[in-house]
This record gives structure tokens, C-alpha cells and sequence, in this order.
């Protein structure tokens, strides 16, 4: 389990990262979720790029992903603080992508707990960037 001061930390730093991601975000995000053993699939339309804006693998809430005993499903309190750079070097910049909800990607932060990827994202629209020779 977290300590407290841990988890007020990780969630300052998720605030932090959210409202630096959101000036990369024009439109509206979505959030997307896979059960622990599954895939997550995120793609963008044409012309635009994922971009991660928060993620989480484990268990914050008891209704997602809830078709296990109720001992799986106890522990809400089970997070894995790198999971945002894990999606996001999968991810980012990418138009599509796939990533496993699984321990062997993401370690196991509460071991009997059943676990579910959590993703908000964005589609941006890509950044192109021209080489411009200079004239004498």
C-alpha cells in the first residue's frame, strides 16, 4: 500500500503533467480502459497524433472491470506511478497503438488485486516541421 505522503505526491505530479499535456489538446480527450489480460487499442483520426495525458494500471474504483470475486476487487487504493511514461512511449505521436494490460508491461503494484489500464489521451493535430535553407 501507498503512504499517504506518496500519494498525495504522485497525485500533485499527475496535476502537474495534466496541465502542461492539456496545452497540447485542442479538442476534447477521451478516456479509455482494458481489464487486466486485455489490450488497449487507442487511434486517432487522420492528420492528428495520440497524445497520453494520464494513466494508471491497477484498481482506483470497484465498478470497472468488476466480473472477478469480490477480493480481487477490494483494494481501490493500487497504482502504478510510471504508468503514464510506459503508455506514452508506446503511444505518443503515434496515430494508433496497442498496449497489453498486463503485469509483465507494467509490474504488479497489488499482487491479488484484479487490475485495469486506465488511459486519457488526446488526438492533436501532427506538428510538421520543414527544413528551410538560408540563403547568402
Amino acid at each position: 500500500m501507498l503512504s499517504l505522503s506518496l500519494l498525495f505526491t504522485l497525485v500533485f505530479l499527475n496535476s502537474i503533467l495534466l496541465i502542461s499535456a492539456n496545452d497540447y489538446c485542442k479538442r476534447s480527450t477521451d478516456i479509455e480502459t482494458a481489464c487486466e489480460h486485455s489490450v488497449l487499442d487507442l487511434s486517432c483520426p487522420d492528420h492528428t497524433v495520440i497524445k497520453i495525458l494520464a494513466a494508471n494500471y491497477g484498481r482506483t474504483e470497484r465498478r470497472s472491470c468488476r466480473n472477478r470475486p469480490y477480493g480481487q476487487l477490494r483494494n481501490t487504493h493500487c497504482y502504478t506511478p510510471n504508468a503514464v511514461f510506459i503508455v506514452g512511449r508506446r503511444c505518443n505521436w503515434r496515430k494508433r497503438c496497442s498496449v497489453p494490460a498486463t503485469n509483465s508491461v507494467f509490474s504488479d503494484p497489488c499482487v491479488g488485486t484484479y487490475k485495469y489500464l486506465r488511459v486519457k489521451y488526446c488526438c492533436r493535430r501532427k506538428l510538421l516541421f520543414r527544413a528551410t535553407k538560408l540563403h547568402k
